[in-house]
C-alpha cells in the first residue's frame, strides 16, 4: 500500500482504538499494523524496538525526576507556598493560575501532572463557587501547554531538538518570547470567554506555617537556572543536560524530605513508568513510519504548498488524531527529518501545531472537563478553541522569526 494512505489508515485506528486500550497498545499496534501495510517484514519488529529504545534512552532520567519532583510539590504542600508567593505579586486568580501552570509545567516534565497537583489550589483561588473557579482553571491548563510545547527541556522539546538537530540554546531563545506573547494572548482571550459569570474575589491561600520559601522553590528553581546557565562554560555544560539538571533537582527533594525518600520514590516510579510507556509507544510508531519512506512522499506534497506550512499542518493533523503532545512531536520529527528547513524553525512549526484540536481524542481535554464540571460546549470555549487559536499565533511568530 502506499505510504501515505498506510498512514491516514493507521492514524484513524489509532483514534479510535487510543479510548479503548490507552496510548501505548494504540501505537504498538498501529505501528506493526502501518508495517505490514506498506510491505515490511519481520523488520518491523527491529524498528518497534529500536523506537522503543530511543525514546526510553533520551527521556527516561527526565520524566522520573520530573515525577518525583511533581510528588513533593504535591505532598509537602509547596505548591500552597508557591502559588501564595504569586498572588501576593498580583492577587487576580485568573493571573495567578496562568502562571502557576506556565511555571510548573517545566520541571515537572508533563503538562496534565502540572494541571493535576494545581488545580485545588487554584480551586481555592477562585474562591468557593465552582462556576467562578473555571475561568482560572482553564488559564492553568492552557499555559501549562504553552510553556510545554516551547520551552526546552520539555520531553516535547526535548524530541524536537534531538530528532531535528536544533541546539537547545537557539530553541530558548526563541520559544521563550514566543511562549510570552501566547501567555498575554491567553490572558486577553480568557478575559472574554465566559463574560457571563461574576467574577469572584480572590482569597490568598496561605502556605502551611512550617514549609519555609526556600524549600518550596528551591527544587522548582535549581533545575531551571542550571539549564539557562550552565551552557555558558565548557566546564559547566554538563549541568545544562536536561537529565542532569532535573535528576539533581530530584535528589534535592529527596535531601529535603528525607523521611518520605521511599514514598517520594515509590510514587514517581510509578507514575513516570506509565508516562514513559505512552512515550516509547509514540516513538516506535514514529520509527516504522520514519522507515517507510513516508518522509519522501510529504516532501513531494511540500512542492504545492508554502515550506513553512506543511510541518504546520502535519503536527496539527497528528495532534488531531491522537491528542498526546508528544506523540506529535516524536512522529511529526521523525516523519519530517531532513525537511529543508533550519532545525530550529522547523521545531516550532511542528510544536506550534501541537496546540491544534485538542479535542475528545486528547485525554486532557477530559481531565479538564471532570474537575471543572463545565459541559461539552464550555470545555471546547475555555480550552480548545483557546489552544487551537494561540497555536496560529504559535505559527506566525515562529514564521516571522524565522524570516527575519
Amino acid at each position: 500500500m502506499d505510504p501515505f494512505l498506510a498512514f491516514l489508515a493507521a492514524v484513524i485506528f489509532v483514534s479510535l482504538i487510543i479510548p479503548r486500550i490507552g496510548p501505548f497498545l494504540s501505537l504498538i499496534i498501529s505501528a506493526i499494523a502501518f508495517g505490514l501495510l506498506v510491505g515490511m517484514g519481520e523488520e518491523v519488529l527491529g524498528y518497534v524496538s529500536t523506537g522503543l529504545s530511543r525514546i526510553f534512552s533520551s527521556l527516561a532520567i527526565v520524566v522520573f525526576s520530573g515525577a518525583l519532583l511533581a510528588e513533593y510539590l504535591r505532598s509537602t504542600q509547596s505548591l500552597e507556598r508557591i502559588v501564595a508567593d504569586m498572588g501576593r505579586l498580583a492577587d487576580k486568580s485568573l493571573l495567578v493560575g496562568g502562571a502557576a501552570g506556565y511555571l510548573i509545567s517545566l520541571p515537572v516534565m508533563c503538562s496534565i501532572t502540572a494541571y493535576m497537583i494545581l488545580q485545588p489550589v487554584v480551586s481555592g483561588l477562585a474562591g468557593k463557587d465552582s462556576q467562578n473557579g473555571k475561568r482560572p482553571l482553564f488559564m492553568t491548563a492552557v499555559c501549562s501547554i504553552i510553556s510545554f510545547n516551547l520551552i526546552y527541556p520539555s520531553p516535547v522539546m526535548i524530541t524536537l531538538s534531538t530528532g531535528l538537530g536544533a541546539q537547545p540554546y537557539d530553541l530558548l531563545m526563541r520559544g521563550i518570547p514566543i511562549s510570552l506573547v501566547l501567555f498575554v494572548l491567553a490572558y486577553i482571550l480568557m478575559k472574554h470567554f465566559f463574560p457571563d459569570i461574576e467574577k469572584a474575589e480572590s482569597r490568598e491561600i496561605r502556605a502551611p506555617p512550617k514549609m519555609s520559601r526556600s524549600r518550596a522553590w528551591a527544587p522548582l528553581l535549581v533545575p531551571i537556572i542550571l539549564i539557562l546557565f550552565g551552557g555558558l562554560h565548557e566546564k559547566t555544560r554538563l549541568l545544562a543536560d536536561p537529565g542532569i539538571a532535573l535528576l539533581l533537582g530530584a535528589l534535592l527533594c529527596l535531601a529535603l524530605e528525607r523521611k518520605k525518600m521511599h514514598e517520594l520514590i515509590h510514587v514517581a516510579s510509578r507514575r513516570s513508568g506509565v508516562i514513559l510507556l505512552d512515550l516509547c509507544g509514540a516513538g516506535a510508531f514514529g520509527y516504522v513510519v520514519a522507515q517507510s519512506g513516508l518522509g519522501q512522499e510529504i516532501f513531494r506534497l511540500g512542492h504545492f504548498l508554502p515550506a513553512l506550512l506543511l510541518p504546520f499542518l502535519v503536527s496539527a493533523a497528528l495532534q488531531l488524531a491522537q491528542g498526546s503532545r508528544v506523540v506529535t512531536a516524536t512522529v511529526a520529527a521523525q516523519i519530517l527529518a531532513g525537511y529543508p528547513l533550519p532545525g530550529v524553525t522547523l521545531a516550532l512549526l511542528i510544536a506550534s501545531g501541537a496546540f491544534m484540536f485538542s479535542y475528545v481524542t486528547d485525554p486532557y481535554f477530559w481531565l479538564i472537563k471532570s474537575s471543572t464540571g463545565a459541559s461539552m460546549k464550555e470545555t471546547v470555549m475555555g480550552y480548545t478553541l483557546p489552544l487551537s487559536l494561540l497555536g496560529l499565533a504559535a505559527y506566525a511568530l515562529a514564521a516571522i522569526s524565522s524570516i527575519l
